[in-house]
């Protein structure tokens, strides 16, 4: 992750580092960044962590911890067998399993987060330092891929979710809509 300014052409590598004693970041090639709306040079990023910065990504503080399902998929079987960690490369051919993937801020309501995985978990902020656990979702295979996730520009109850299982040859449109900041969902496929 770099920050290029286009009349210096300077770049700077701004991507978080593990802090001492902490286990390597799980990052996604589809890593979200965002700029706050509240605040122009505060930046949210994600990996299996969240990330905000307050210069632009300068310094960065953690506030979250694993937001994942926190899952193993080398313990789950692929074509009805049980393979070795060698024998599917699935953290080498494909992106690392377990990472956030959709990061949003309300407009309405600065601190109001709300962050997808890749494996089927949305988690909620209200003060960008305590996150309230989603998985389950009526309709929706679990551990399915949260593709967006766009709170309303207009109530800041309101917060909609895309969901993508085509990795399990799955290709129904999975589309929620919640009313109470992601405490309940509701489909809206097919409205």
């Amino acid at each position: 992750m770099v920050r290029y300014n286009r009349e210096t052409k300077e770049a700077v590598d701004i991507r978080p580092e593990p802090r001492k004693d902490e286990d390597t970041y799980k990052w996604n090639w589809d890593t979200p960044l965002l700029i706050s709306p509240h605040k122009s040079s505060r930046i949210y990023c994600a990996a299996n962590k969240v990330f905000r910065s307050e210069d632009r990504g300068n310094t960065w503080q953690v506030i979250s911890e694993d937001l994942t399902s926190q899952t193993d998929r080398n313990t789950w079987p692929v074509m009805g067998k049980y393979w070795s960690v060698d024998a599917v490369a699935k953290d080498k051919s494909t992106s690392l399993w377990g990472t956030i993937v959709s990061l949003a801020e309300s407009k309405i309501k600065e601190n109001l987060l709300y962050a997808g995985t890749d494996d089927g978990v949305i988690q909620v902020s209200e003060d960008a330092k305590t996150w309230r656990k989603i998985d389950e979702f009526p309709g929706v295979p679990k551990y399915t891929y949260v593709t967006e996730i766009l709170p309303s520009k207009f109530d800041e109850n309101i917060v909609f979710a895309a969901f993508n299982n085509h990795k399990r040859d799955d290709f129904k449109p999975y589309l929620l809509m919640s009313s109470d900041k992601g405490k309940s969902w509701k489909s809206i496929s097919g409205n």
